[in-house]
């Protein structure tokens, strides 16, 4: 009987170390994983490594590699930069070549130019009016300035509203709104250096006040080129 005590209880200790060691078995095996983890995560975009997922992967690229694509990502924008500067300088000698001064814009403008007065007489939609139709332009005369916009009468005539912020070109012309202290509103065109509508203004806005207007080019000249602000010199005044 003694014996048999005597046999389990070196059994029961052979069990106890036994489980013991698996513990620390995988207490260790924890620990070394988490360390391993910890130095991964150190090493994560470090001077060295930068560690990314790929197709479930880690793949690893040092900076060398990193820095040589960048450069070679800024080479390829600069050559593209150049070939833009190198394309929009030809579109631009293009579009020089149509819009001369026999472009019908320009003959406009000229027109307007000539005859304008030193001061407003009050019949600005007749001095622009009689300058586009000197050009070749078709339309129904209005009675009113505001109107040449808001009937459509340049757009028959073959202008499109573009925005007031693109910059100017000779032949646009601005249509603005009326009000109750301007009841017919107010037209002008531009010579290349001026407006002019029935005189010579010394701005876009012939008013002290701020009024809504609307701005149209003739629809043959609204490109890319004139998009880009080119600005052209009208020649034979």
């Amino acid at each position: 009987m003694k014996k048999a005590l005597l046999i389990l209880s070196v059994l029961s200790m052979g069990v106890a170390q036994t489980s013991g060691a698996s513990v620390n078995i995988i207490s260790n095996s924890t620990l070394a994983d988490s360390r391993a983890n910890i130095a991964k995560s150190n090493s994560y975009g470090s001077s060295q490594n930068i560690y990314s997922t790929n197709n479930g992967g880690v793949h690893v690229s040092n900076n060398t590699e990193i820095t040589r694509a960048i450069n070679v990502l800024k080479q390829k924008g600069s050559e593209l930069d150049t070939l833009s500067r190198r394309l929009y300088a030809e579109k631009k000698e293009q579009f020089k070549s149509v819009l001369d001064h026999n472009s019908a814009p320009a003959i406009a403008a000229a027109r307007a130019s000539r005859v304008a007065l030193s001061r407003s007489s009050g019949y600005c939609a007749r001095y622009v009016r009689k300058a586009l139709q000197s050009a070749g332009y078709d339309f129904t005369p209005n009675p009113s300035a505001y109107q040449y916009a808001t009937r459509g009468t340049l757009a028959q005539a073959g202008f499109t509203k573009i925005s007031n912020d693109m910059p100017t070109q000779i032949g646009d012309v601005v249509v603005f709104d009326r009000s109750s202290k301007h009841p017919h509103g107010h037209i002008q065109i531009f010579d290349g250096s001026n407006w002019i509508s029935d005189f010579r203004q010394n701005s876009i806005s012939p008013y002290s006040n701020i009024y809504g207007y609307s701005t149209w080019r003739d629809s043959q000249y609204v490109d890319d080129a004139s998009n880009r602000g080119i600005y052209l010199a009208m020649a034979d005044k």
